[in-house]
């Protein structure tokens, strides 16, 4: 079952936080069924034959490694892209499989822009607010459930880590 069991705790893509909520045999093979941790309406079916698919999940990280990625986020520059098509391209890779430090700047840098964008009167493009949205939602879902904490809770959490 490549290390993952029943009830186990993983992050998987774009999903976020899941837990194994089952591993289904089927006439054609075996499957995870994993739950989202903040989205228990959705089911998610992994085959387990699928070594791309199994690939996606990881476990998620201690907390000791997760404080140590806020802080190391902290200390380098969440950098600015103005090309829309590679900014959009670089957060499409660090959305799906980027690491948490890569997440952590993904979020402030796009955070940092869309206020330096109120401050000068002007808005944000649609497509950069879902992106910002996105990556919001994932270190809120991911940290959360690292730090055992609500997710509207993790901002304040991670501004306070990383000082």
């Amino acid at each position: 079952m490549q290390g993952f069991e029943l009830n186990d705790t993983v992050l998987y893509g774009n999903n976020g936080v899941c837990r194994i909520d089952a591993v289904e045999t089927r006439a054609d093979g075996d499957y995870y069924i994993l739950v989202p941790v903040h989205k228990d309406r959705t089911k998610l079916i992994v085959p387990l034959r699928n070594e791309m698919l199994v690939g996606r999940m990881r476990a998620i990280p201690s907390k000791s490694d997760a404080a140590s990625y806020i802080r190391e986020a902290a200390k380098k520059d969440a950098r600015w892209i103005s090309d829309s098509t590679e900014r959009k391209e670089h957060a499409k890779k660090v959305l799906h499989n980027g690491t948490e430090v890569e997440l952590l700047l993904l979020a402030r840098s796009f955070a940092t822009h869309k206020q330096k964008m109120l401050e000068a009167g002007k808005k944000t493009s649609s497509s950069d607010n879902g992106i910002l949205r996105s990556a919001q939602d994932r270190v809120r879902d991911e940290f959360s459930v690292v730090f055992d904490i609500a997710p509207d809770e993790v901002d304040d959490f991670i501004a306070l880590q990383a000082v």
